[in-house]
C-alpha cells in the first residue's frame, strides 16, 4: 500500500462539523451544514437523512488534517450533492511521490465521490449543481452527466427509463440550486 493511502482516511461521520467546520467556512464563507430537520418542496427530511463525509489526512508528524468534506441529502429516492470542499493548500504541501499517487487517484475531491458511492446506492441517482470546470471534470470522471440545465448534474445510480428520468430531473429543478 502507498504512503498516501495508508495516510488518508475518508469516511462518513455522524459529527462531520467537529472535523470539517473550518475548511468548510474556508471554501464557501458560511456557517458548516448542521445535518437538521427542514422541508425541501412537500418532503421533510430528518437529520438521518443527511450523509457527510470527510477526507483527514496523517501527515508524516502524525498531524492529523481536514483535507475534505462533501455532504448529501437524501430527498425522496435521490440524493443531492453539495458543499463538495478541498483544502486549497493542501496539493502543493505534498512530496512529489505523495502527490503523483493521490493526482493518479484522481484527487480528494474524486475519493471522496468514489467513496461515498460504494456506501450510498439506497437511491436512483445523485444530483449536483457545479458551475466550476475543474470540479466539473472531477464530476464527470465519476460518472456524472450535464445535462440541458445549466449547472445541473446527475450521476444515475439505477438504469431508468427516459419518462422516469425526466420526472427525477423536473422534481430536482423546482427545488432550484442546493
Amino acid at each position: 500500500m502507498s504512503k498516501f493511502r495508508e495516510s488518508l482516511n475518508v469516511f462518513e461521520s455522524k459529527d462531520a462539523a467537529r472535523h470539517a467546520s473550518t475548511l468548510f467556512r474556508e471554501s464557501f464563507g458560511s456557517d458548516f451544514p448542521v445535518p437538521c430537520a427542514y422541508r425541501i418542496l412537500d418532503t421533510m427530511v430528518q437529520p438521518e437523512d443527511w450523509r457527510q463525509y470527510v477526507a483527514i489526512y496523517t501527515w508524516p508528524d502524525g498531524t492529523e488534517e481536514c483535507i475534505g468534506f462533501c455532504n448529501w441529502i437524501k430527498y425522496k429516492e435521490v440524493y443531492l450533492e453539495g458543499g463538495l470542499a478541498v483544502r486549497k493548500s493542501f496539493y502543493r504541501r505534498l512530496d512529489k511521490e505523495t502527490y503523483a499517487d493521490c493526482s493518479g487517484r484522481g484527487g480528494i475531491a474524486q475519493i471522496i465521490m468514489e467513496t461515498a458511492a460504494t456506501e450510498l446506492t439506497d437511491c436512483v441517482a445523485w444530483f449536483g449543481y457545479c458551475g466550476d470546470a475543474k470540479a466539473l471534470r472531477v464530476d464527470l470522471r465519476v460518472g456524472y452527466e450535464q445535462l440541458d440545465h445549466p449547472y445541473l448534474i446527475v450521476k444515475w445510480m439505477q438504469p431508468l427509463d427516459e419518462a422516469t428520468r425526466k420526472k427525477w430531473i423536473d422534481d430536482v429543478l423546482r427545488i432550484g440550486p442546493f
